[in-house]
């Protein structure tokens, strides 16, 4: 990695011991920055003890600077470092000290699918009220929501004046990345830890992606101020991310809606594909070509995205790439990886091992299990599927009349309870599951991720249901962060590119995938966000007749 040179407004930032609120866009060395003031600030830390807290509401963003810290800090600087979402530092908080607001010394967290299943199981409404008290109580017998943790992280340190003040000289530097996404109820609990510490909070309010989020986070951008009694700094145009300064050039067109110019050998390459029907086939052998263009001049380990703007666009664009059809021109597969949504693929195994269960015992307890089980994969998989009590009754009828039957689902049961590898049997599995009613999309959208990989099904104990099992040996999903996958293609929609960076970005842009009720700003600022996730490359891949929705003036 070559040597850090800061501009001044950066060498300024590294020697403060103030707090301070940096304001700067893509590219303009906040990660480096942020990692290089937690470096020159050890020395100045009065005990060995004390540490660096880097927060973000990201994992994305918590996993980069992590993967920045091994290339510029050793091994020994490292320790001294914490890189934690909130969620993640709110659990820590209440693991030492949870006792004093009610928390059972020992706790399990409950991530979504967890909560999922108890809610089906429970025959819990979904309406907030109601789900306010589920996780009330289920707080007091040990098991945490995600929803609680940060709250009850919260009124920990409100509740204890001594224990702020340990936690603060703990950590007398904060460092926060993607301040401008920071909720309402983090932004709570930095103030409740960060009050005696020198916080220092990067943000870029035209990464603001939701409209709705503007109001709050300006407000929340003032009281930053007011809290620590500072003025906001800038960093100046000095780029560090981009291969390419066209990129961010281009980044700035599109939000502010003024024209540009394509350029040669800019890095920045927009490229039209008209037609009005949906040709998959022709939208895969495009793609393919500018796939195998980039990977003849990137190098090695270079990462390449396809962006899109929803999942199910994102998902088809996957399976068309790995799938190539006769005659395509890129005639190899290239395999795109979509994101992997660790609760999600627990929910497949989950499913499959409870309807292994109810195919080897036959007993109404592992039937309904099973009924709970399918429901949650459903419902983890396609957000709009129903998991009333009345589906819930509807499915276990359905299950119980379907064992030892020559049909699908009757077939694929009994091939479970003979399986040594539940992956093996995803495929079968799913295309029994997808004959349920409602269960289509879900299945769809499973089978899009490709050949699933179970890390952890436990070795069988016959004292214990195969469900049971899986179940006890889960560990909470999303408080850790995510691999980019360094030499890889990868596919997702553009929301979930935020706090992310690719060497080459291929951006899809279909108007008939967006949701027309996004207002125009709204569509700028994430076209802005998705741009300038490109560090060497960007293509943009146009398609329909709909130009002036999109990109106005741009091209």
């Amino acid at each position: 990695m070559a040597e850090f040179q800061p501009t001044m407004q950066q060498a300024a930032l590294l020697q403060t011991d103030e707090s301070a609120l940096v304001i700067a866009g893509p590219g303009t060395g906040k990660t480096r920055t942020a990692i290089e003031k937690a470096r020159v600030s050890f020395p100045r830390l009065a005990s060995a003890a004390h540490r660096v807290l880097f927060l973000s509401f990201s994992n994305a963003a918590v996993f980069r600077l992590a993967e920045g810290a091994k290339a510029e800090l050793t091994y020994a600087q490292r320790q001294r470092i914490a890189f934690r979402t909130y969620h993640a530092f709110a659990a820590d908080l209440l693991r030492s000290h949870g006792r004093f607001v009610g928390i059972p010394p020992v706790f399990k967290i409950m991530d979504a699918l967890e909560e999922k299943l108890f809610v089906i199981e429970e025959g819990i409404a979904t309406s907030a009220p109601e789900r306010e008290e589920f996780l009330k109580h289920k707080a007091i017998q040990g098991l945490l929501g995600f929803d609680v943790l940060i709250p009850l992280a919260v009124r920990l340190l409100e509740t204890s004046d001594r224990l702020r003040q340990i936690i603060g000289r703990a950590y007398p530097l904060i460092i926060v990345d993607e301040f401008q996404d920071t909720s309402e109820v983090q932004w709570e609990l930095l103030q409740a830890v960060g009050q005696s510490s020198q916080v220092v909070a990067f943000g870029d309010p035209n990464q603001i992606i939701y409209a709705g989020m503007h109001a709050a986070t300006k407000r929340r951008l003032r009281e930053f101020q007011d809290w620590k009694g500072i003025e906001p700094v800038g960093f100046s145009e000095r780029q560090f991310r981009f291969g390419s300064p066209e990129i961010l050039v281009f980044g700035d067109a599109l939000l502010t809606a003024t024209k540009y110019k394509e350029k040669e050998d800019s890095g920045v390459n927009l490229l039209d594909l008209e037609y009005r029907t949906r040709n998959r086939n022709r939208l895969r052998s495009a793609l393919a070509l500018i796939w195998n263009q980039l990977r003849k001049t990137a190098e090695r380990d270079d990462t390449v995205a396809f962006l899109a703007f929803s999942n199910r666009l994102a998902e088809e664009i996957a399976v068309a790439l790995r799938n190539p059809p006769p005659g395509a021109r890129v005639r190899i597969p290239v395999y795109a990886r979509l994101p992997r949504d660790e609760a999600a693929y627990d929910a497949v195994l989950l499913a499959m091992a409870a309807a292994r269960d109810f195919a080897l015992s036959g007993s109404e307890v592992a039937c309904k299990r099973a009924a709970v089980a399918l429901l949650a994969m459903n419902s983890t998989w396609y957000s709009r599927a129903a998991t009333t009590a009345k589906k819930l009754r509807a499915l276990t009828k359905l299950l119980a009349g379907s064992r030892g039957h020559d049909d699908k689902l009757g077939e694929c049961m009994d091939e479970l309870t003979r399986a040594t590898n539940l992956s093996d049997l995803v495929p079968m599995f799913l295309e029994a599951s997808a004959e349920i009613d409602g269960f289509t999309a879900c299945c769809r959208r499973i089978a899009a991720h490709g050949k699933l990989r179970f890390s952890t099904v436990p070795s069988q104990d016959v004292s214990l249901p195969l469900f049971d099992q899986c179940r006890e040996a889960r560990t909470p999903k999303g408080l850790e962060g995510y691999d980019s996958g360094r030499g890889k293609t990868h596919v997702l929609n553009y929301h979930k590119a935020k706090g992310r960076e690719f060497d080459h970005v291929v951006m899809l842009v279909d108007p008939r995938a967006e949701n027309r009720e996004i207002s125009v700003d709204e569509l700028r600022r994430l076209y802005y966000v998705c741009a300038t996730r490109a560090k060497s490359s960007l293509v943009v891949l146009y398609y329909g007749n709909d130009k002036g929705r999109v990109l106005g003036s741009v091209v």
